[in-house]
C-alpha cells in the first residue's frame, strides 16, 4: 500500500511515520531538505530568488519520486509530490514570514507575476503524480503549535498551506482520511487503513 502522510509543517508527519514503519512494515519515503539552490552559494531559504525557489520545487519533487519509487511494494511518504509546490505557493503569495498581525486569507498570488503561472502548472502535473502515486492521503490538521524559537514559519502559513493542500485534493476527489488527536491515536487512525 502506498501511503501519503500529509500536512503542514509541524503537524506530526515525520513522528506518525517513524511509529508507524515498524507496525505495518512499509518503508518510509523522506523528502530533502529545501536548501541551497543548485549553482549558488549556501543560504537561508527565506534569501531564495523566486526561480530559484521553481527549482529547489522541482528538485525535491524529483527527489521524492526516487525515494517513492525505491519501494514498489509500498511505502509511507513523509509528505507527497504536492508537499513542494503547496509551499512555494504559499510562500510565492504571502512571503515566508508573513508576520504575525495577519490572519489566514486566500493564497492569491500577484497575478502579473510569471512565477505564479510557472507553479500552477507545475501544480497541475504534480498533482496528476499524486492521485497516480498514493493509494491514500492520511492528513494530520494543524493542532499543535511550534515550538521552535524562533519559529521557522507563521501559524498562519501553516494554516493557508493546510487548507491549500486540502482544497486542491478535495476538489478533484482524492482519497483523504484525517487523523487527530495523540501520536497513539493518530497511529490506530492510519493501522486501521493498512492492510492487516
Amino acid at each position: 500500500m502506498r501511503i501519503a502522510v500529509v500536512g503542514a509543517y509541524g503537524a506530526g508527519k515525520t513522528t506518525l511515520i517513524t511509529a508507524a514503519t515498524a507496525r505495518t512494515g512499509l518503508p518510509a519515503a523522506h523528502g530533502t531538505p529545501m536548501r541551497d539552490p543548485a549553482g549558488s552559494r549556501p543560504k537561508p531559504l527565506e534569501e531564495a530568488t523566486e526561480p530559484e525557489l521553481v527549482q529547489l520545487v522541482v528538485r525535491r519533487h524529483a527527489e521524492r519520486l526516487l525515494a517513492e519509487a525505491a519501494h514498489p511494494e509500498g511505502f509511507l511518504s513523509d509528505g507527497s509530490l504536492l508537499h513542494e509546490w503547496v509551499y512555494a505557493t504559499v510562500r510565492l503569495a504571502v512571503g515566508l514570514h508573513p508576520g504575525t498581525g495577519r490572519g489566514p486569507q486566500i493564497v492569491m498570488a500577484d497575478p502579473d507575476n510569471p512565477y505564479r503561472s510557472v507553479l500552477d502548472h507545475l501544480g497541475r502535473e504534480f498533482l496528476h503524480r499524486a492521485l497516480a502515486s498514493y493509494d491514500v492521503f492520511v492528513h494530520l490538521p494543524v493542532e499543535f503549535p511550534l515550538h521552535d524559537d524562533p519559529p521557522p514559519i507563521a501559524e498562519h502559513f501553516r494554516t493557508l498551506s493546510d487548507r491549500l493542500l486540502l482544497d486542491t485534493l478535495h476538489t478533484v476527489g482524492a482519497p483523504v482520511h484525517t487523523a487527530t488527536g495523540s501520536l497513539e491515536n493518530r497511529l490506530a487512525a492510519l493501522l486501521a487503513l493498512s492492510p492487516a
